[in-house]
C-alpha cells in the first residue's frame, strides 16, 4: 500500500537558518523561494494576546496549511488583497487548556461573525509552545479561515498529517479508542503487543538522519506503540531514507521515504514525502523540523500497521 504525502511543511525550510525553529520567521533580507506562478491571496497575522514567538510561528504554519486548501497565503506584513488577523483567549478545560482564536478579515465591520477555532492542549505544551501544538492549531483554523474568505473547502485537505491518515482533524481531540470508519486503532486492538523498531535513517544532509530517527521514535511512542531498539520476534521495522537532488543552484527536491516491514521482513507499504526546498536551508539544522516531518509520516505508518495487523491470517 503506497501513500504519497505532499510535504508542505518542507516549504518552511525556506524560513529556517541554522539556528531557527520550524514556523519561525526571519528577517526581510531573506528572500524565500516562491514559484512565479503563485498568486498571493491573503496575509495572516499573529493573533493578538498570543505570546509573540508563538504567534509568528502560528501565522507561518497557517500560511502553509492554507495552501493545502488551494489558498496562496503569506505572513504579515506582506501585502495581499485580504488581511486576516485573530484574537486569542484561553480557559481551563478540566486538566487541559482550551485555546480559542477569533479570526476576522481586517477592515470588515466588527459586527461580522468571526471564524472561531478551538484547540485543547496540555498546559505544559502551551507553556512551551511546542511544534506539535502549533501544527494542531493551524490544521484546525485553516478550513475556518478558508470559509471566512469565501473559499469553503469542498475536498479533503492535502496537509501532511491529514493526507497520511486519510481523515480530517476534529475540532476536539479524538478519543484514542476510536478511529475513522474502516480503520481499527492500533492501540485499542493490540494494546502493548505491537512492537516497532525504527532503523537508522540514511541519506539526509546535516543532522537530518538523527533528527528524523528520534522524531519517528517519539511520534510512534506517543501513539502507545512499543518502540524497541533491536529486532525480535513479532517486531515491525520502519526504514527511512532521504534524498536531496539539486534542481538548480538554489533549489533542490527533498524526498523522505518511509517503508514499513513486517516481522518477516516483507514490505507492508511505504509513505513518500516530497517537495522542492532551498538547498541552503535543507543543509542546515533539522532540529524541531525533524519532529514535524516524522509526526506527519507516523500517521501513515500507523495506518499501515493497522493494515498488516487486520489482514486475514
Amino acid at each position: 500500500m503506497r501513500h504519497v504525502v505532499s510535504l508542505l511543511c518542507c516549504v518552511m525550510l525556506a524560513a529556517c537558518t541554522a539556528g531557527s525553529r520550524p514556523f519561525e520567521t526571519v528577517s526581510s533580507e531573506a528572500a524565500p523561494y516562491r514559484s512565479p506562478l503563485d498568486k498571493v491571496e491573503l496575509a495572516i497575522g499573529a493573533p493578538r494576546n498570543m505570546p509573540r514567538g508563538m504567534g509568528s510561528r502560528l501565522a507561518a504554519a497557517l500560511a502553509i496549511e492554507l495552501q493545502s486548501y488551494g489558498v496562496m497565503a503569506v505572513v504579515q506584513p506582506a501585502e495581499a488583497p485580504v488581511q486576516v488577523g485573530g484574537v486569542m483567549s484561553t480557559r481551563d478545560a478540566g486538566e487541559s487548556i482550551e485555546i480559542q482564536i477569533d479570526w476576522r478579515i481586517e477592515g470588515k465591520p466588527a459586527t461580522q461573525e468571526p471564524a472561531v477555532s478551538r484547540t485543547r492542549t496540555r498546559g505544559e505544551d502551551y507553556a512551551e509552545a511546542t511544534d506539535k501544538l502549533i501544527s494542531r492549531i493551524a490544521q484546525q483554523a485553516a478550513p475556518r479561515i478558508a470559509t471566512l474568505i469565501g473559499r469553503p473547502p469542498s475536498f479533503q485537505p492535502r496537509s501532511p498529517g491529514q493526507i497520511a491518515a486519510g481523515v480530517s482533524v476534529p475540532l476536539e481531540p479524538a478519543d484514542m479508542t476510536t478511529a475513522a470508519p474502516g480503520v481499527t486503532p492500533v492501540a485499542a486492538t493490540t494494546e502493548s503487543q505491537v512492537k516497532v523498531m525504527v532503523a537508522a535513517i540514511t541519506g539526509a544532509p546535516s543532522d537530518g538522519n538523527r533528527q528524523l530517527y528520534s522524531g519517528m521514535r517519539r511520534a510512534l511512542g506517543s501513539s502507545k506503540i512499543v518502540v524497541v531498539d533491536t529486532p525480535g520476534t513479532g517486531t515491525f521495522t520502519v526504514v527511512g531514507t532521504v534524498s536531496l537532488t539539486p534542481i538548480d543552484e538554489k533549489v533542490g527536491k527533498l524526498v523522505v521515504k518511509w517503508v514499513l516491514k513486517d516481522p518477516a521482513g516483507q514490505n507492508v507499504g511505504d509513505i513518500e514525502q516530497s517537495n522542492p526546498v532551498p538547498l541552503a536551508a535543507a543543509r542546515g539544522s533539522w532540529a524541531g523540523f525533524g519532529d514535524i516531518v516524522a509526526t506527519a509520516a507516523s500517521e501513515g505508518v500507523l495506518e499501515l500497521l493497522n493494515k498488516a495487523l487486520n489482514q486475514p491470517r
